[in-house]
């Protein structure tokens, strides 16, 4: 709605003086959509759960959820320890408590209150969670995997591209397939257009990610050719394209289509369960690997080659120290540190 203009007696006297609250209230409306809008999809998802999680309890125990007083924060921390191991997943909902009151107009509402710090500190110590361990792909499990696909089928063949162009341009997996065929969004998911082919390599353009969710950039992500190679990303992505062609702007990593649906893109599902199958089929235990440990594995292949980590992170778009966390030096590895250690100690007494 237009707000009212105020340019002279004659206009006050024909307004409708229920407008200007119309006005505010659709002003207001419009606001608090911005600043939903400023959180991904998956993120707002998860807000809602922990906003009946916490609307739950209050209702159940007849506690005022609004605003919540620390003692309040803190029995809801302690109740969510029933069911929750990691004292990590509490603070995430404590935090989306927070933010429930920011929406609701409490701006300055805290979590750093001595009680609330407290009990988290005791929850800590009690739950003595441990996270699940990772296991970054690895050239190794990637060729065991090959084994077990057949590069013939089209579906093999997609998902074998989408593996080998996940584990070299660290690329996450809501960047390489949709959540549903539905989902698809040319702005969120490559297409065939986004990924540039040559025999030396792909050029691969994303404009959308977890770290750049208001497509204020591009990112262009080299991967080069491993001439002789079964795991060549060019070779696997050229063999998709030669058995599931397409447009250039549909999906990158599609099946075959169909008379009732001549567009069926690779959904998150699909890769998921093809890529356990793979893990089965090395003999690894379920969960083993995750598709995150194809972005965690090339992250460490970089690393064994000597590639300085300023390059790592550019080529992985990341935005913080977060891909400090994807190291797992072996102990070969870690045992160069103390080697150099001797090495220099025992050159300097050589000199002597």
């Amino acid at each position: 709605g237009r707000l009212p203009q105020h340019g002279g007696v004659s206009a006050a006297r024909g307004q409708d003086h229920g407008q200007p609250d119309r006005a505010w209230r659709l002003l207001q409306q419009d606001t608090l959509h911005t600043q939903h809008a400023a959180f991904a999809d998956s993120t707002r998802a998860n807000h809602r759960t922990h906003f009946h999680a916490y609307l739950g309890f209050c209702s159940f125990f007849r506690q005022r959820p609004l605003p919540a007083t620390p003692h309040l924060l803190s029995c809801y921390a302690q109740f969510l320890s029933r069911s929750l191991r990691s004292p990590d997943s509490i603070s995430h909902y404590l935090s989306s408590v927070k933010l429930l009151h920011q929406l609701n107009g409490y701006y300055d509402f805290s979590l750093n209150h001595f009680e609330v710090q407290q009990t988290l500190k005791g929850l800590k110590k009690r739950l003595r969670h441990r996270p699940k361990e990772t296991h970054p792909v690895t050239p190794d499990f990637l060729l065991r995997a090959r084994q077990a696909l057949d590069l013939a089928k089209p579906k093999d063949a997609t998902i074998w591209a989408i593996i080998l162009i996940g584990f070299f341009a660290y690329l996450r997996k809501s960047n390489l397939v949709p959540p549903s065929a539905n989902a698809f969004k040319h702005t969120h998911h490559l297409c065939r257009r986004s990924i540039s082919v040559a025999p030396e390599g792909l050029l691969i353009r994303t404009s959308w990610s977890k770290t750049n969710q208001a497509n204020e950039r591009e990112l262009v992500t080299p991967v080069l050719a491993i001439p002789g190679s079964p795991l060549c990303p060019v070779r696997a992505y050229q063999r998709m394209l030669q058995l599931v062609p397409a447009s250039p702007d549909s999906p990158a990593f599609q099946l075959p289509p169909t008379p009732r649906r001549p567009v069926r893109p690779v959904t998150s599902s699909i890769l998921e369960k093809a890529f356990a199958k793979l893990v089965a089929s090395a003999n690894l235990p379920p969960g083993f690997h995750t598709l995150h440990d194809l972005r965690r594995g090339g992250y460490t292949l970089a690393f064994e080659a000597g590639v300085p980590r300023e390059l790592r992170q550019r080529h992985g778009d990341w935005r913080s120290d977060a891909d400090l966390f994807y190291l797992k030096p072996s102990m070969t590895q870690r045992l160069r540190l103390p080697a150099a250690m001797r090495h220099l100690i025992l050159h300097r007494a050589n000199r002597r």
